[in-house]
């Protein structure tokens, strides 16, 4: 049997390695530090610490991960996160679409992802529950709830956890209403660059499907119509009661329009499946897109490429979301805090044919 060979220098740093490994020292986040902070650490050079860090992962002590980082081998104790889902069911929850990001990112890094739904948290007591989940030794937490007052007994729950929790597609306000890290769109943005999407295809008058609890104000929305040189008529923004009551939105849209004395170019909408309802719409009335109205929405979410026309969206680029929260979560383990500044996730215009170009 060939002996593994190391200098004096990387013997001693492969043995210190090992005991900090071996006594939990790196438990916690399941990862070793980055290197440059790592040598520092410990004193050595880069060059000896890669040497000390290549015979751990020879003898399945750590597992490197290109790109990712050092992480520690189960070695009989697995490390996985806990996923607070909320109705994954409901066709308009970004969450089913953002799961499966997380879990091709937890499969890469070797940690295992079992969830739960909001409504088993809160059917039990709160301290039977928050035993449980200190007994299962997750790494970390990742949430889909959102909206939060500040007064539901879940918050008090994962926080007598003592674990980071990642509020994974929140808004910015949550996280002063739970003290969590928070993950989530930034709306004005989205919501601009949509409107000057439209507004470089020659749209002027533009239509904005609003959902009743919406991101932004009306205030706020206006000030980004008069920013891009559309229309800033009242008239143009509706609000819709109901994010996936499919009669509800219908109803609601035939009065839009029916208030309407002049017809818009272009509708832009809360959500997929606000636009899904709004195609029914203006099928029925023989309006075509996107020759006799654009359609764009928000999402992405529902398989756009098969509607007809397929439909334009500000994706929210679900998957990514996904592993930059596995990510965030571990990094948040990794440096043992419980909170960071509001990360702003991605979303990008995906172009398709309920679109065109008027210029």
């Amino acid at each position: 049997m060939t002996r593994f060979r190391t200098a004096p220098k990387t013997e001693e740093v492969y043995c210190l390695l090992k005991k900090k490994i071996t006594d939990g020292a790196y438990s916690q986040s399941g990862m070793l530090p980055v290197e440059p902070v790592l040598s520092e650490e410990l004193g050595v050079s880069r060059k000896t610490l890669r040497s000390a860090l290549a015979r751990l992962a020879m003898e399945n002590i750590v597992e490197r991960v290109r790109g990712k980082g050092t992480f520690i081998c189960a070695n009989g104790t697995e490390k996985k996160i806990l996923v607070i889902l909320g109705n994954i069911e409901d066709i308009t929850d970004p969450g089913r679409y953002i799961l499966p990001g997380i879990q091709q990112e937890a499969s890469a890094v070797g940690i295992r992802v079992e969830t739960c739904t909001k409504f088993s948290l809160n059917c039990e007591n709160g301290e039977d529950v928050t035993e449980l989940i200190k007994q299962k030794n997750y790494c970390g937490i990742l949430s889909f709830s959102a909206n939060f007052s500040g007064n539901e007994p879940v918050i008090g729950i994962l926080k007598n956890t003592r674990l980071p929790v990642l509020l994974v597609h929140a808004l910015e306000r949550d996280q002063e209403m739970t003290g969590f890290a928070v993950m989530g769109t930034d709306y004005h943005k989205l919501i601009r660059d949509g409107l000057q999407y439209l507004a470089y295809q020659g749209h002027r008058r533009v239509s904005y499907l609003a959902y009743r609890q919406h991101r932004i104000s009306a205030e706020d929305y206006f000030e980004l119509v008069r920013q891009t040189g559309l229309d800033d008529d009242p008239v143009l923004r509706g609000e819709i009661s109901s994010s996936n009551d499919e009669d509800v939105i219908y109803a609601e849209i035939s009065d839009f329009f029916d208030k309407l004395k002049k017809r818009p170019t272009a509708i832009f909408c809360f959500s997929d499946f606000f636009a899904v309802c709004l195609y029914r719409y203006l099928k029925e009335k023989k309006i075509r897109i996107p020759e006799d109205m654009a359609v764009l929405s928000i999402g992405g979410l529902i398989g756009c490429d098969f509607l007809s026309p397929s439909l334009s969206a500000m994706d929210f680029d679900c998957p990514e979301i996904g592993r930059q929260a596995v990510r965030t979560l571990l990094e948040m383990k990794m440096k043992n805090i419980t909170t960071l500044p509001f990360t702003v996730t991605p979303h990008h215009l995906a172009e398709r044919k309920s679109t065109q170009v008027r210029r």
